[in-house]
């Protein structure tokens, strides 16, 4: 079956009232058909919202548009109780996207409606040199070089963040794919994608909805289209979903405002995700990419912003909060590589392994060419507050941004509570492991963490983090940690004190190099 999606709206919108998370399952009961929806070509009553105001992109004399994506504006969280977060706690950021040049340089142009006074180009250590002209910055983008980064003018807030991909090689005509997204606004609601689904999203497009699969195989999604989460309640499943799914291949897109969950894989197997863009992630529990009870996963070349944890690894007794429940407990994780990939947390953790991890066993999971422009909590952490044994996992070449003042994370205690910066010289944390009951499960058995490498990590800013590793008993202990070359303040760490690091009881051998 084919669908082309290119003549009006679709009418049918979903809602569902929002339910404390224990309630889910009662949710899930319910199915939304999709495949008859249409395009509407004129962005009408979204325009405001979802084309960008604030900047105006032109790469080699060619205006790229500018799309808005909500972003959290303050640290602050609660535990899920049957609301969302308010807008009051959020902001408006801006996005562009293209495709780089088959030869020569990119001469990138933007002008900002805002006066100029600081222009910042993230990741700082790519070296990349604004020039301010008037309300005009422009840079050089040397070689074909996908890059993924952010332009922040006066501050942090309001960031326009700007993704060069590498040129489509793969342009399939209508009607040659299962769906297919012209430019312009879909609105399909929530889509369950069946074994072969092919999926392409066309630049420009703007697809209101959710895909998802369950048991399936063999199945395609890429493009350099948008898929948008924002008219979809907590309940409704992630932006992208696939539970016990083999042979999934994710390429070139955007995730834009997903319901909960971003792009979330539970008991699958052998899939690839690359040069995907997570942004505009501002709900309750918003992470970026999450993988659950999984094996031969790769992750490559994305740019995650998310509100809570952007790369997750778990174990999970089942896939919670999707459409259709499949037990995955009994699955280990195994061979997990994210590398080369681009993180801003705006809440939680940019790389965690946890806080769930009920599975057998967690190994092979390595995070690779990471740079975390900032993060509000942990850069890398070992969150063990279940059953797993948890060995091999690898942090290497590691560069994470620290601000000179990082706005302190505060959990909310009442509705209608406001967010203050506590002003206490905060600084987020480097290294984190320990071991200790989530309460997420009645299970309560605990496991082990060993063989944890730390390579070539250094740390870029004016403020120097602490590290902390922490076991539980003598039974659920970490051992085995190797932290080679790590770069703190312009000098090499060569032991506990130099690193900043508490090494806590039930920690054996820590060794650096």
């Amino acid at each position: 079956m084919t669908v082309i999606i290119n003549k009006q709206v679709c009418k049918r919108m979903f809602s569902i009232n929002s339910y404390k998370f224990w309630k889910l399952p009662a949710l899930l009961i319910f199915a939304f058909l999709s495949s008859g929806c249409e395009k509407d070509s004129t962005p009408g009553p979204d325009k405001d919202r979802y084309e960008g105001t604030g900047y105006k992109v032109y790469v080699n004399g060619e205006e790229v548009r500018a799309y808005t994506c909500r972003v959290s504006a303050v640290p602050f969280n609660q535990i899920w109780d049957g609301y969302q977060r308010p807008i009051d706690q959020t902001e408006l950021a801006y996005m562009a996207q293209w495709d780089l040049p088959e030869t020569g340089n990119s001469e990138v142009v933007i002008t900002v409606k805002q006066p100029i006074a600081s222009v910042q180009i993230n990741p700082s250590w790519e070296g990349i040199q604004p020039r301010v002209d008037g309300q005009n910055v422009s840079f050089t983008l040397t070689g074909l070089t996908p890059r993924n980064l952010t332009l922040e003018v006066n501050g942090t807030h309001h960031a326009l963040h700007l993704f060069a991909c590498a040129p489509q090689t793969d342009i399939p005509a209508e009607g040659s794919v299962t769906y297919y997204y012209g430019p312009g606004i879909h609105r399909p609601g929530r889509i369950k994608l069946q074994s072969g689904a092919r999926v392409y999203l066309a630049p420009d497009a703007v697809v209101f909805g959710s895909f998802y699969a369950v048991n399936a195989s063999d199945i395609r999604i890429w493009g350099r289209g948008t898929i948008d989460g924002s008219q979809l309640d907590r309940g409704m499943g992630s932006g992208l979903g696939f539970s016990g799914c083999s042979s999934i291949e994710i390429e070139g897109i955007v995730l834009r405002d997903a319901p909960m969950w971003c792009c979330s894989l539970f008991g699958c197997t052998d899939v690839n995700i690359n040069n995907v863009k997570i942004v505009g992630q501002w709900r309750y529990n918003a992470d970026g990419i999450d993988v659950a009870n999984c094996s031969n996963i790769q992750v490559s070349d994305c740019f995650v912003r998310s509100f809570d944890d952007a790369l997750a690894v778990k174990g999970m007794l089942q896939n919670n909060g999707e459409p259709e429940i499949v037990f995955i407990g009994d699955q280990n994780v195994e061979n997990v590589t994210f590398e080369r990939c681009v993180l801003w947390c705006d809440w939680g953790r940019a790389m965690v392994i946890g806080a769930e991890t009920y599975a057998p066993t967690i190994r092979n999971v390595v995070f690779r060419d990471i740079d975390v422009i900032r993060t509000s909590d942990v850069f890398m952490d070992i969150l063990h507050g279940n059953k797993a044994a948890i060995s091999d996992v690898t942090f290497e070449n590691i560069d994470a941004g620290i601000d000179d003042h990082t706005p302190e994370p505060v959990f909310q205690t009442e509705r209608g509570q406001t967010y203050t910066d506590p002003n206490r010289g905060y600084v987020p944390r480097l290294m984190s492991i320990s071991i200790a009951p989530n309460g997420w499960l009645d299970d309560k058995t605990l496991g082990t963490v060993d063989h944890v490498t730390y390579r070539n990590i250094t740390v870029h800013g004016n403020q120097v983090p602490t590290s902390d590793f922490a076991g539980y008993s003598s039974v659920y202990r970490i051992k085995d940690i190797e932290i080679d070359n790590l770069e703190l303040d312009g000098s090499k760490a060569t032991d506990a004190a130099s690193a900043h690091l508490s090494i806590g009881e039930y920690v054996e051998n820590v060794e650096f190099r």
